[in-house]
Order: C-alpha cells, then structure tokens, then sequence
C-alpha cells in the first residue's frame, strides 16, 4: 500500500502518526495534506469578498496577466458581488499612499468605500480586516489581490488556519514575474486553498439561470460571447415582433 493509499484509509490521528514515524516531519505534512477537507460549493449567503491592495501603483508592475484583463476582472466581481449582496472588504497597504489608490474599478463601483489602511503586509495580522470579515458572520473567503503570492495568498492561507473557507481567485490577482506565479500557485495548492477563476466563482454564487438577476450577472461578467448571443436573441425577438407572420 503506498502512503497517499494509507493517508486515505486511515483515521487523521492514524495517519498523522503512522507516515510522522515512517518519514518525520514530511510525513505528518502529507498527511495533512492529503486530508484537507474538500471546500462545498460557494453560497451567495455565506460568502464574503477581500480585495487586498488591489491598487493603481502595484497593478503597474503586473507582468503575468493583461493589466486591462486583470482590472475588469476585479471590476466584474466586485460588481456581481453587489448584485448579489456579497459583502465586500476593500485593504490597501501604505504606510500612507504608498502604492497609490485602489482600482477605479473599485472605488466607481463603491462611493461610499471605505478603505482600510494597513501596514502589515499579511492583511490578516491587521485586525481591523479580521473584525471586518468576522462582522459578516460568514465563513466563506474569496480573496484576490496583487500580488498572488503575497496579498492574496497570505490572508487566505491565515484565514484558512483561523476556520475560514477560503479561496483566491487566480484571474482577478497577479504578479510582477513568472517564478512568483508558480511559487503562489503551488504554495496555495500545497495548503489547501483552492485557486477559482472571477467568472466561474460569480455563476457558482448565482447557482441558477433561473435566477431573476442571471441577465445582469452576465452583463457583469462582459463575456464576449454571451454578448453577441444576446445581441443575436434580441434582434430576433424584435424580427419577430416586426414582422410576425415571417416566422410562419
């Protein structure tokens, strides 16, 4: 039987002491790797969105996504957030201005933003963002910010140890080189955090197409295919409405 068999069969107490006496400090790593619990899926009533130093000066040095690609993908999911009455956490690192305002996306979305300022640079050692997330009463995360392997994966790692579930979201986050990708991407695989794209994390909290605000949902998202279908029914329907006998 090998050891990622045994660290399924085996009870956690079991496995974390059987694989710690086989290989030392590595064993009892996999074994809780391997045993991490898997995240269900995101519900629109308890999730919450942490936007971490999502700002102007540090979007200016991302390098591993279309900085355009990257600021409507946070502007997308801020504004299915509001449609869908996720409450949203904006933190921004200084001291001061440091590294400038928070994306227009952001702040055109929410005027009566306010900010929390920081100067921690894991947002979660900065109690005021945990009393923030702990005041929605709910227990599931979605982080995203810049960069990946800093501002969006520490919080949520922390967060994930504090009994949270929590998840980044991969497109609406990035970095100023490949290596610091690769290293955040695996650090959060490694531990347990799950990597969600914006569109797919923002149908997964609608849930149903059914859903009165399905339509605006997907305008938010701007994809550019849902587009043009729409644009296809609509002038069909008014076709149809036209010259009704046509579709005879």
């Amino acid at each position: 039987m090998n050891l990622k068999t045994l660290s399924q069969t085996l009870q956690l107490g079991g496995v974390t002491a059987v694989l710690s006496m086989a290989l030392g400090a590595s064993g009892e790593a996999l074994a809780q790797s391997a045993l991490v619990p898997h995240s269900v899926m995101l519900k629109r009533s308890d999730t919450v969105l942490l936007l971490v130093d999502e700002q102007v000066g540090l979007l200016s040095g991302v390098r591993d996504i279309p900085t355009a690609d990257l600021s409507r993908n946070v502007g997308a999911l801020v504004k299915v957030a509001k449609l869908l009455n996720v409450p949203i956490i904006v933190t921004a690192v200084g001291p001061g201005n440091l590294w400038g305002p928070v994306l227009p996306e952001i702040s055109s979305e929410l005027p009566n933003l306010k900010v929390i300022k920081r100067t921690t640079i894991n947002a979660w050692d900065d109690p005021n963002v945990v009393a923030a997330v702990k005041a929605t009463g709910r227990h599931q995360l979605l982080v995203a910010g810049i960069s990946l392997e800093v501002c969006a994966a520490l919080p949520a790692l922390s967060a994930k140890q504090a009994g949270y579930d929590s998840r980044v979201v991969l497109d609406a986050s990035g970095t100023f080189y490949e290596a610091k990708r690769v290293a955040g991407i695996q650090r959060l695989t490694v531990e347990g955090v799950p990597l969600v794209d914006f569109a797919t994390a923002s149908v997964e909290l609608m849930g149903d197409n059914a859903d009165p605000k399905a339509h605006d949902v997907y305008a938010a998202l701007n994809l550019s295919f849902s587009n043009i279908v729409w644009e296809l029914n609509a002038a069909a329907k008014a076709d149809v409405k036209e010259h009704p006998k046509a579709g005879n």
